[in-house]
């Protein structure tokens, strides 16, 4: 008799409990919340394990047109001052540099304004475009070409880091992992 009366008491605990716990009504946002109406209240039933990824990175989002960049037609690199066959229109703060310090964020229309902003673009001779600046920090830029075959044009390496923080300044980007003023040591 009294196992039956503490089984019972334990099963209604039980039951109470999964009733109280068991889902209702309304579908969930991406946070797994919702207005529950009944109790007029917002509420969430589990916690994200992971924070929401964006989009991959991909340059064609950026909607870039170098042909309508007025540094198209010059065959003068802007870090080097030497001239080329052939020149790429750069992007002081690459796309891709933008992309992880905020722009991963930034709907179309902002993306494809950052990419065809005159004041982010330069001339630059392929290889130290492509190769030695890519998208990488000032400071590995510089370190880059300071082991190449090239070099700045004087007084151009400042130039340049200060052009770049402008820029992401103006865009309000992050500068995490940057290292600006390793970067200004660097082009004295």
């Amino acid at each position: 008799m009294f196992r039956t009366r503490i089984l019972v008491v334990f099963v209604t605990i039980l039951l109470t409990l999964s009733l109280n716990s068991w889902s209702h009504g309304g579908k969930l946002n991406p946070s797994q919340c919702h207005n529950y109406s009944k109790e007029k209240e917002y509420h969430c039933h589990k916690t994200p394990t992971k924070k929401q990824q964006p989009l991959k990175y991909s340059r064609a989002n950026w909607q870039f047109r170098s042909s309508d960049s007025q540094a198209s037609s010059s065959l003068l690199g802007w870090y080097t001052d030497t001239y080329s066959s052939a020149t790429d229109v750069d992007h002081v703060v690459a796309l891709h540099d933008a992309y992880n310090s905020g722009g991963h964020e930034w709907n179309t229309d902002e993306k494809k304004a950052f990419a065809n902003d005159p004041l982010n673009h330069v001339t630059a001779i392929p290889y130290v475009n492509r190769v030695l600046k890519n998208s990488y920090s000032p400071l590995k830029f510089i370190f880059n070409i300071s082991g190449s075959s090239y070099a700045f044009a004087p007084g151009r390496c400042l130039e340049y880091v200060h052009l770049y923080t402008r820029i992401k300044r103006r865009y309000a980007l992050d500068f995490k992992n940057n290292r600006i003023n390793e970067a200004i040591e660097a082009c004295n």
